[in-house]
């Protein structure tokens, strides 16, 4: 039971990246790593603040009742350690360098809001935001980008009555573009949730629950990786759901 309640967590925190596209999601494939001709650029997007999710059937009042009794756990959030994932660029490059392929390493996480949408198509396979101008400025023939879509923790509620205790959520996008045409080539989004084990409501570090954050960040990023190299991860302790958010 606790699985299909997690699942339906997933989804709901799915839907709101709210999109008019819902893209697929596009399997890293050998033909990837077959062109050592191209440079490709490897980024982190700018990281969210870390954050807690409230799921579910809430009214206004109900909202600010639990944004309220959460504002710990925010506060909390905000020294949470997400180096890992601002790090990741640095581990793609290292793989991708091993196969002899050309990278360049953008030094600073990319600001989406510099970015125009493509307006050119839209559809499955197609970025929405315009990555094109990226090529020149650095010298690159793709992009492979990461995207932290949620950091922090997560719980389903029913009014202003919470349905079970908050957990580790993390979302990121892994995400492949040419940069001359500005199709994706890989589209990986993976999310992980992590129960937490012992008792949560140990304020003010609540040490059971940032050890379910970080168990969720690890997962999250070990997944991720092993997707585009096509490795095999080790089966974590975690319950996880792939969805489909829109490329950004």
């Amino acid at each position: 039971m606790g699985r299909i309640r997690l699942a339906g967590l997933f989804l709901a925190l799915s839907l709101l990246a709210g999109c008019a596209v819902v893209q697929k999601p596009i399997p890293a494939s050998t033909k990837l790593f077959d062109d050592r001709t191209s440079t490709v650029a490897v980024a982190v997007q700018k990281l969210p603040e870390p954050n807690h999710s409230m799921v579910g059937a809430q009214g206004i009042l109900d909202y600010a009742i639990n944004k309220a009794n959460a504002q710990a756990i925010v506060e909390r959030l905000q020294r949470q350690d997400f180096s890992m994932v601002k790090a990741l660029p640095q581990e793609f490059a290292k793989g991708l360098e091993s196969r002899q392929i050309k990278v360049v390493l953008v030094p600073e996480p990319l600001d989406l809001e510099q970015l125009k949408k493509f307006t050119e198509g839209s559809g499955d396979g197609i970025a929405e935001m315009d990555y094109r101008p990226l090529a020149k400025q650095y010298g690159a023939d793709r992009l492979l980008l990461v995207v932290p879509r949620w950091l922090g923790t997560a719980r389903q509620y029913y009014g202003f009555m919470p349905l079970g205790a908050p957990e580790g959520y993390v979302s990121l996008v892994g995400q492949l573009i040419d940069l001359h045409t500005n199709r994706l080539q890989w589209y990986e989004p993976v999310q992980v949730g992590t129960p937490v084990t012992g008792a949560w409501d140990e304020a003010p570090e609540y040490g059971n629950l940032m050890k379910s954050v970080d168990q969720s960040t690890q997962a999250a990023v070990s997944r991720l990786r092993a997707a585009f190299f096509m490795e095999q991860v080790t089966k974590a302790t975690t319950a996880e759901v792939s969805a489909g958010p829109v490329a950004q």
